[in-house]
């Protein structure tokens, strides 16, 4: 059965400088399947999955530079696909024709709503843990914002899993830990609970990337309160050295990355950034799209 991946308020990302393609490539290899446009023919197909990628939500139909002829078109394509036609990101087209008054598609039936599948293994973490799923063995389960204080909060029982891979922290060391009374004990406390969590199922844990230039534009969707980080830059650079060190003292296996991430100053390079403001990784620095000989770690 031969299946793509589409979009109709935009087309899903491809680009590898790009954080939303990221998960759009996860999506594909985990469903074996093409990512097609409106210029594709679609009836090739015997399924579709609409997936617009990590910054579409549910209901909610913004579209930069209004309504064009090229959503028209995928519209039109996919009212009259004849297969198998389903949702991974919730859209429906019968709820995007009612709120943008297109009344064009008064027959259409409802969508299927599906999740990714299943696996026995699984990569678990906030937006950051796309950049270390390493293959279709692996499901994920992306928790956008969650701090690893609130992760550990949930006691979630790994045991069901063969192996679960970790990435949980960076947002804590931008946003909460500079304001506890005593940052460096806190740290310490956290992630000390999160080796003890992680031990019990043997999982994997990944080192936390290195802060970078405070210049770095960030999206309100990207800030706490309003803000960028809380802090100094200096404090920061201490406690995520406080918590890698404890990651690497654990004895559990960890993942890192390469120094070549660096800038002069020891930052995060703006080059391994993706261009647009926020602070992912360009996916074309994943882990698993990183060359072996490459890995020159810290």
């Amino acid at each position: 059965m031969k299946t793509a991946i589409i979009g109709i308020l935009n087309n899903p990302a491809t680009s590898l400088n790009s954080h939303s393609s990221g998960m759009v490539n996860i999506v594909k290899e985990l469903f074996n399947a093409d990512i097609i446009n409106e210029k594709d023919d679609w009836n090739i197909y015997d399924k579709l999955i609409i997936y617009h990628g990590v910054n579409f939500k549910k209901g909610s139909f913004n579209i930069i530079g209004g309504l064009n002829k090229e959503i028209i078109q995928r519209c039109k394509k996919l009212e009259s696909f004849k297969g198998e036609i389903n949702s991974l990101d919730g859209f429906q087209l019968s709820d995007f024709s009612i709120k943008r008054k297109l009344n064009l598609y008064n027959n259409y039936k409802n969508i299927n709503q599906i999740e990714l599948p299943i696996k026995n293994k699984i990569v678990i973490g906030d937006s950051h843990s796309i950049s270390v799923w390493p293959n279709k063995e692996y499901s994920i389960s992306r928790n956008d914002g969650k701090t690893l204080f609130g992760f550990l909060k949930q006691n979630l029982d790994l045991s069901i899993y063969d192996h679960s891979i970790l990435y949980f922290g960076n947002i804590d060391i931008r946003f909460h830990l500079a304001r506890q009374q005593n940052p460096e004990i806190a740290t310490k406390d956290l992630f000390n609970r999160y080796c003890d969590y992680a031990s019990k199922y043997n999982s994997t844990l990944t080192m936390l990337l290195p802060i970078e230039d405070e210049s770095r534009k960030i999206p309100k969707s990207g800030q706490y309160k309003g803000k960028n980080f809380y802090g100094s830059k200096e404090l920061r650079k201490e406690l995520r050295l406080i918590a890698n060190k404890i990651i690497l003292e654990s004895k559990l296996k960890y993942l890192e990355w390469p120094i070549s991430f660096l800038n002069s100053d020891g930052e995060l390079s703006f080059n391994v950034m993706e261009p647009k403001q926020s602070v992912h990784i360009r996916p074309i620095y994943y882990l698993k799209n990183l060359a072996k000989n490459q890995l020159e770690l810290f």
